[in-house]
């Protein structure tokens, strides 16, 4: 019976094991990750504290999600940092013909030193070409593989930063307008607070009358919310159109990342491959998170009497 007992408990933990490595799986790619992010709030001005925190939480335990998935790929890379440092010295050894202690001594040169031994190590690769002799470390079909690599790499990335370039344009303007609006709101609530403070009491009163008090917080909170009106649509506008960038930036990540995990293979350096095309993207949806968590950024809250 205890044998039977212990099978049925073995199967469930083994069930128990398959569901979270699938939901481990399922939640691995950016458009998972996204999907778990709350949605773009459509206003934002005069939410309860109650949605702004749950808003708030929501977008923590989804970042939460994404350093646990980056912890994972971190485990699974593979090799060491020494084991790393070891393969690109050998590679680059093996492309340039330069010895191993050679690029070691070039890599503690200072930045002078460098650029002369660089200059003199050009000269001798020209004159050897002119006398036709090998080029160290010369390898056609290598070089034409790693070029086309290149050459389609710099084309992704400039894909990617086309995008988030114009992004930054974006929200570049936001700041500049928020700059204006909020010299303008607050010269408004100066000038209310010093009516405030010269509006009479009432003769004999000890205090000012509650309802005048209560006028003059209901306009300087109008002053708030109308800052809010203005300057929330631009930040909610600025965001849809990051997620909508970020979505199109998605499958050039993928490329990006597959780009440079065959650049490494043909380089050598194989402790630079990443087993999972989705890291970039994973980054980006992280990025986004942060853009996301600003959405109620303006808000004023409801006018507490």
């Amino acid at each position: 019976m205890k044998r039977i007992r212990f099978l049925r408990e073995a199967i469930v933990a083994l069930l128990l094991l398959f569901a979270f490595s699938a939901d481990i799986k399922a939640q691995s790619t950016p458009e998972a990750f996204l999907g778990l992010l709350p949605a773009i709030p459509s206003s934002v001005c005069t939410n309860d504290e109650s949605e702004v925190d749950a808003f708030s939480d929501r977008i923590i335990l989804v970042k939460g999600k994404i350093k646990e998935y980056s912890d994972r790929i971190s485990l699974t890379a593979g090799k060491s940092e020494k084991e790393a440092e070891r393969e690109a010295y050998a590679s680059a050894s093996a492309m340039t013909g330069i010895s191993q202690a050679d690029l070691m001594k070039l890599a503690n040169m200072s930045e002078a030193e460098q650029e002369k031994w660089a200059q003199e190590y050009a000269a001798k690769q020209v004159a050897s070409a002119k006398a036709g002799k090998p080029v160290a470390g010369e390898n056609a079909d290598r070089a034409k593989k790693l070029y086309n690599l290149n050459e389609e790499r710099v084309k992704v990335k400039g894909e990617i930063d086309a995008i988030y370039n114009k992004l930054a344009v974006m929200y570049q303007e936001i700041k500049v307008k928020d700059t204006i609006e909020t010299r303008k709101k607050n010269e408004k609530i100066k000038s209310i607070e010093q009516a405030w403070e010269s509006a009479p009491w009432p003769d004999g009163a000890l205090m000012q009358d509650p309802k005048v008090d209560l006028k003059f917080k209901k306009l300087i909170y109008q002053c708030e919310n109308d800052y809010c009106s203005t300057m929330s649509p631009l930040m909610l506008d600025y965001i849809t159109k990051y997620l909508t960038g970020l979505k199109y930036a998605i499958p050039l990540y993928r490329r990006l990342q597959m780009l440079d995990n065959e650049i490494a293979t043909v380089q050598g350096v194989s402790a630079a491959v990443v087993n999972d095309e989705n890291l970039y993207a994973v980054a980006a949806v992280e990025e986004y998170a942060v853009v996301l968590s600003d959405a109620y950024m303006f808000r004023c809250g409801k006018f507490e009497e």
